[in-house]
């Protein structure tokens, strides 16, 4: 899109975001226009054929107690593990490697990846319903559950096997769900930022918190004799009662550098919720790149976003291979702000290489995850009294690329590239 087009949505952006508020047009309203941007839960790649990715990223807690006594145990009753069906298209209309996925890693130790043919997946259109769901193969994914009848092929529709030796079945049902809210000047977790066009990756938050409920059967495969009975272990975990997350991302590609940490399994606030997602931005004006941050708290009903656009500021960035530290404040003005926030991830848990598009070529496993990840976060006002204070088990924490260029990039460091610091 050339420039000046892509400044005047920006400016068209900003003054429809002051003319308007929100109580003159609701979430509801604006979802009822069909403009896709309003509604970032659906499928936003309908007219892309090239140079496209789009995923959907369920994340699934099992609660403490052990499963059903009648099934056996792998090797513990507690499963976080994240479900993620997307679509992916190459660099070219007639790309070999352009496909329907869905991807599986248990416990941030193993993942299991399924390839499908772009003809099997399918989702609901943006217009004349607000219904959601994406279809991959014969597993559904809507708003308020998923239904899972996930197999490896040993010859899939590319010629290859899939990357995987599980077997999924199963269905859960999900109550309560907490999307980021849309309006019309602060798309989701995107804000205003959302209106430019082409990112490169544009991120949704669309559920920070749901109950579970029911089961999922796993199977372990032995890919050297697919076919073996011998070969099969049943194991059904109970998800009653545990917790969901639901996000998503679609754009050309990742960025080169992030870190991203999420958690709604705090000890002693069972439905508070840590999204955090910083990174290296390219936008199409002139090259330009600069850090931005999204992050939020759902706590006691409440949002408290910490965000570039919300005018959040950074106290504090410190990245080492034990730990990531971060402070923040929910205003740039130090002696004015609403909320603080001090959160401390331990980078100490297991690890697993999950796929995702690279060069725009392909997909291939290269971004490091773990799911077992433990963060302590505490939540200040603004006179410096204490809100929350808790350990947050079961968290996602990735972190990608030489993320000291975030360190850097600190408003107060000197070393920093820009006029945009965190």
């Amino acid at each position: 899109m050339p420039f000046t087009v892509t400044v005047l949505v920006a400016a068209f952006a900003v003054f429809v975001g002051i003319k308007f508020t929100d109580h003159r047009l609701s979430e509801q309203t604006l979802r009822k226009t069909g403009f896709l941007l309003f509604q970032p839960d659906k499928y936003q790649g309908a007219r892309r054929r090239s140079r496209y990715f789009e995923g959907w990223y369920y994340k699934f807690v099992s609660p403490t107690t052990s499963p059903d006594s009648a099934h056996q145990s792998v090797a513990s009753s507690h499963m976080s593990m994240a479900v993620v069906p997307g679509i992916f298209y190459g660099n070219s209309t007639n790309s070999n490697e352009s496909h329907a996925f869905i991807f599986v890693t248990l416990n941030g130790e193993r993942q299991h990846y399924y390839r499908f043919g772009l003809d099997e997946f399918s989702y609901a259109s943006s217009k004349g319903s607000d219904e959601f769901f994406i279809q991959v193969g014969e597993n559904r994914f809507t708003h308020s559950g998923v239904s899972l009848n996930l197999y490896p092929r040993q010859v899939n529709n590319y010629g290859s096997r899939d990357d995987a030796n599980l077997i999924l079945k199963g269905e859960l049902q999900f109550t309560n769900p907490h999307p980021w809210p849309v309006s019309l000047f602060e798309l989701g977790c995107m804000g205003h930022v959302g209106w430019i066009p082409n990112l490169e990756c544009t991120h949704g938050v669309l559920s920070f918190d749901h109950v579970l409920h029911g089961s999922i059967t796993f199977t372990n495969v032995n890919n050297e004799d697919m076919n073996s009975t011998q070969s099969l272990a049943n194991t059904t975990i109970s998800m009653d009662e545990g917790r969901g997350y639901t996000e998503k991302d679609f754009g050309r590609s990742f960025p080169s550098l992030w870190i991203w940490i999420q958690t709604n399994s705090f000890r002693n606030n069972p439905g508070t919720s840590l999204f955090v997602s910083l990174a290296r931005i390219p936008t199409p004006i002139w090259g330009l790149e600069f850090p931005g941050f999204a992050a939020a708290i759902w706590h006691d009903k409440t949002l408290i976003p910490f965000a570039t656009w919300s005018g959040a500021k950074f106290e504090n960035l410190r990245i080492t291979d034990e730990e990531v530290f971060i402070a923040m404040r929910s205003s740039k003005n130090p002696r004015n702000y609403e909320y603080r926030v001090e959160l401390t991830v331990s980078r100490d848990a297991p690890e697993v290489l999950l796929y995702a598009p690279v060069n725009f070529t392909k997909m291939e496993p290269f971004v490091h995850e773990a799911l077992l990840a433990r963060v302590h976060l505490r939540l200040f006002n603004g006179h410096g009294g204490i809100i929350f204070d808790d350990i947050g088990e079961n968290a996602g924490l990735e972190v990608h690329g030489d993320v000291k260029w975030l360190e850097n990039n600190l408003c107060e460091s000197k070393s920093r590239s820009g006029w945009i610091c965190l």
